[in-house]
């Protein structure tokens, strides 16, 4: 399966638009926001609930006696399931990128990326896009989105979100940039064919 690529990474790294970059060099289709419509599709969830769930950790309290708790739990579990299909079927369609969204983990002989950055360069990344936002409150943002994401990645795969022996390849875009990390992703993905 090393036709196919998984892009993972800490919030404000570039992930997204490295994915889109390796996915244009190589002529290959890119999954990224598209995925959230097509897994609600495959689950028959609506796209605002596959939203309003995107990436949150899923209640594991056994004992919870709340109807909501365990509504959530069940609605979390349908979503990552119907996630789990989409991407195994976009992977046999062929050639392509996906990303986010525990792909590493569900296709783990994918090239799987995990793209990082120290969080200056990824507050100044997002503050170049939201200038409006604060260095502060996006610290707080920033380490919120990872802690979050990590979570729900662990739940359906504990210990493996951003440890790089998940990983082919692991990039820190604050030292080379995305034209950088392009370059040397294009070299890895040369070689593994």
């Amino acid at each position: 399966m090393s036709n196919v690529i998984t892009i993972s990474g800490q919030h404000g790294s570039g992930r997204k638009e490295l994915g889109e970059m390796i996915a244009s060099s190589l002529g290959v289709p890119f999954y990224g926001d598209n995925l959230a419509a097509m897994i609600a599709e495959e689950g028959k969830v609506d796209l605002s609930l596959v939203e309003a769930m995107d990436q949150v950790e899923p209640d594991t309290e056994e004992a919870s006696v709340l109807h909501v708790a365990q509504n959530r739990t069940s609605l979390t579990k349908t979503i990552y399931q119907a996630q789990e299909s989409v991407i195994r079927r976009l992977a046999g369609e062929g050639p392509c990128v996906i990303l986010e969204r525990c792909s590493e983990t569900i296709l783990p002989d994918a090239v799987n990326i995990f793209v990082y950055g120290d969080l200056e360069y990824r507050i100044g990344r997002i503050m170049k896009v939201h200038p409006e936002l604060s260095r502060y409150s996006l610290k707080s943002h920033v380490l919120s989105v990872d802690n979050r994401r990590k979570s729900y990645c662990e739940a359906y795969a504990p210990g493996k979100w951003g440890r790089m022996e998940t990983y082919d390849i692991c990039l820190n875009a604050g030292l080379v940039g995305l034209d950088g990390c392009l370059k040397v992703t294009l070299e890895y993905i040369r070689g593994v064919r």
